[in-house]
């Protein structure tokens, strides 16, 4: 009897469970219609994002801490910095200070801003003018980070760049958008004029 009657109620709850998520679809208002401007924005930010991915973060190929004085780069083994592609032997990176600047080995072909170099200092993704050398695919230039300075390098023809297809993504649905806003007396300030949201 008992367990008749747990049955029972078992297919109670079922059935009052499917009846609160039919009516919970059905008061689902129909989604608003998609305008030529909406699909527009919505294209827009799905190439940005693609073209983003495949310019600053699938060619990441390296990063080189430098040590004082004489570095050599290139894809030979023997260099202090070996490069996965790229001239074996492409010359050194001059670290004084923070000061770093790069020397070209003989034969080797580089440009920074469209002009052909031989060498020169390089300034730090810090600076307003940061120097982006160009070496084939290969693109190199000098960040510092605290007492650290080093190479971050870049292959633009890296397999992950090559192959990368791009997200899959939902189709446009306006019922999605989330309209939100920022109000001042949400704000309380922190240190160093250090904004804090809080949320309520």
């Amino acid at each position: 009897m008992t367990q008749r009657l747990i049955r029972l109620a078992a297919d109670v709850l079922t059935v009052a469970a499917l009846a609160a998520i039919s009516a919970i679809a059905g008061d689902t208002p129909a989604a608003p219609a998609i305008t030529a401007a909406d699909q527009q924005s919505f294209d827009k930010w799905k190439t940005e994002l693609v073209e983003n991915r495949k310019e600053k973060w699938l060619p990441l190929a390296g990063l080189f801490w430098l040590r004082p004085g004489e570095n050599s780069f290139g894809a030979d083994k023997d260099n202090a910095i070996v490069f996965a592609k790229g001239p074996g032997h492409g010359g050194w990176f001059i670290l004084q200070g923070k000061d770093v600047s790069v020397k070209l080995a003989p034969g080797v072909q580089a440009t920074v801003a469209g002009r052909t170099i031989t060498g020169g200092k390089m300034e730090p993704d810090t600076s307003k003018s940061v120097t982006i050398v160009e070496m084939g695919s290969l693109r190199f230039h000098l960040i510092v980070r605290g007492e650290r300075v080093g190479i971050r390098l870049k292959d633009l023809d890296s397999a992950a760049v090559r192959n990368y297809r791009g997200p899959d993504f939902f189709p446009l649905n306006i019922n999605y958008r989330v309209r939100s806003g920022v109000s001042a007396d949400r704000f309380e300030r922190g240190s160093q004029d250090e904004f804090i949201f809080r949320f309520q």
